[in-house]
C-alpha cells in the first residue's frame, strides 16, 4: 500500500486535496505532506481551531513546515485576515513558498526564520525525511533526533519582527521543544495582543515555559477537550489550549 501510494503521489509532484477542510488545494508532494493529506486525514487539529477562528483575524504560525496548517488558516481568515507563517529550514521554506504560490494566497506572509529568544544565527538539527522534527539544538536537551546533520539558520526574537506586522489573534506553535524560547522572546506581543495560544508540547522545558511565560502572564491552559491544566510540569496533556484572562 506505501508502494502504491508512493507511486501516485511521488515526491515533487503537485497534487490536490481531496476531501477535508482544504478540498480543492494545490500543493507539493513531500515527507509529512503525502497521500493522507490528500485525503483529509487527520484533521481533529483544524476542527477544533476553526471552532475559535473568524473572517478577518490574524494568526501566527510558528512552525509552518510546508504550509499543512496556513492553506488552512488562510481558508478561514479569508481576503480581510492575515496569516504570518514562520519556518526557519530553507528546503522546507521553499515548499512552503511554492504551496502559497500554487494557491495565490495573497493573505500569507512567509518568513525564513526560527522565532526565539535572540537575533542572529542559531545551529538547527534536522534530517529530511523526518522533516516536521528539526529542532534549534539550544532547545529540549531532552529530546534527541538520530540521524540529523545541523545547518545554521536565521533566528529573531517575535517582538522585533512583530512591530511591522497586526498583532496576532491567535498563535499556533509547533517547534520541537523551542516553544519556552520563543514566549521568551515574545513577551510584549503576548501582554498587549493577548492572543490564543494552539501549543503542541515536547518536553520538560516547553512544559516549564507554559508555566513561566503563559501562565505567569495570567493565561489559562487547557487540553482540548477543555479540561483545566493548572501545573503544566505535573502531567503529560498536548496539545494545549491557552487563553489569555
Amino acid at each position: 500500500m506505501q508502494r502504491l501510494a508512493r507511486r501516485l503521489y511521488p515526491y515533487g509532484a503537485v497534487r490536490t486535496v481531496l476531501r477535508g477542510p482544504v478540498r480543492k488545494a494545490r500543493y507539493v508532494v513531500a515527507p509529512s505532506m503525502g497521500v493522507t493529506y490528500a485525503l483529509g486525514i487527520d484533521t481533529s487539529h483544524m476542527s477544533f481551531l476553526g471552532r475559535f477562528l473568524r473572517d478577518g483575524m490574524t494568526v501566527y504560525d510558528v512552525g509552518a513546515n510546508r504550509g499543512q496548517l496556513a492553506l488552512f488558516f488562510s481558508r478561514v481568515v479569508g481576503s480581510r485576515g492575515r496569516v504570518v507563517s514562520f519556518e526557519p529550514v530553507p528546503s522546507v521554506f521553499a515548499t512552503l513558498e511554492r504551496n502559497i504560490a500554487l494557491n495565490d494566497l495573497r493573505n500569507v506572509t512567509p518568513f525564513c526564520m526560527a522565532l526565539g529568544d535572540s537575533t542572529g544565527t542559531a545551529e538547527f538539527a534536522f534530517a529530511e525525511s523526518r522533516s516536521t522534527e528539526g529542532k534549534l539544538v539550544t532547545v529540549e536537551k531532552t529530546s534527541e533526533l538520530p540521524g540529523t546533520s545541523v545547518q545554521e539558520v536565521r533566528i529573531e526574537r517575535l517582538d522585533s519582527i512583530a512591530e511591522n506586522l497586526p498583532p496576532p489573534d491567535l498563535m499556533k506553535v509547533d517547534v520541537e521543544g523551542g516553544a519556552a524560547s520563543v514566549f521568551r522572546g515574545g513577551g510584549c506581543v503576548l501582554d498587549r495582543a493577548r492572543p490564543l495560544i494552539y501549543l503542541e508540547l515536547h518536553g520538560p522545558e516547553e512544559q516549564a515555559g507554559v508555566r513561566d511565560e503563559l501562565q505567569g502572564r495570567g493565561y489559562r491552559v487547557e487540553s482540548l477537550a477543555g479540561t483545566p491544566v493548572n501545573d503544566p510540569t505535573a502531567e503529560w496533556v498536548s496539545p494545549l489550549w491557552c487563553i489569555p484572562a
